[in-house]
């Protein structure tokens, strides 16, 4: 990919694994639902960097159906995060999701992050919001540690 922001947070392997995905469902002509059987266990931030790389090859076709897949993606994800809460067995289901896609299923729930918009949520809408918001902040907490953790190796390293 030619954006050297993206190809930073992808880095080179995955980007290689990405641009060969998008080779593959172009040649085998890919309809959204094929999409979706070949992405629904990536999460959304490479699945977005897939939708680019198919823009930035021209593959105007194939972008419009990998989109369509990311929205059916989010839309089951959604449905499962519901059942997960109702049958309540939602920190099972948090485990399985990244930070990026815990906060793109806030939006996917139509939950509000701004202070005076919450208060126009319903209770469920409110235990939404907490249940995310607290695993988010437990990645948070956790890619701090990591971060610390790193910098601590890195001073005895270079001591």
């Amino acid at each position: 990919m030619k954006n050297k922001v993206v190809n930073k947070l992808f880095g080179k392997e995955l980007l290689q694994a990405m641009n060969e995905l998008v080779k593959q469902l172009k040649t085998m002509n890919a309809d959204t639902h094929e999409i979706v059987k070949e992405m629904k266990y990536i999460n959304e931030s490479v699945r977005v960097g897939i939708y680019l790389i198919a823009l930035e090859k021209d593959y105007d076709d194939l972008a419009v159906r990998i989109n369509r897949a990311n929205g059916i993606i989010n839309q089951e994800r959604k449905e499962k995060f519901i059942k997960a809460y109702h049958e309540k067995q939602v920190d099972k289901f948090m485990a399985t999701l990244g930070k990026a896609d815990k906060i793109s299923l806030m939006s996917d729930l139509e939950i509000d992050v701004d202070v005076m918009e919450r208060t126009k949520l319903s209770k469920e809408q409110r235990d939404y919001y907490r249940i995310i918001s607290n695993s988010i902040m437990l990645d948070q907490e956790e890619d701090n540690r990591d971060g610390l953790d790193q910098f601590i190796k890195h001073k005895k390293e270079t001591e």
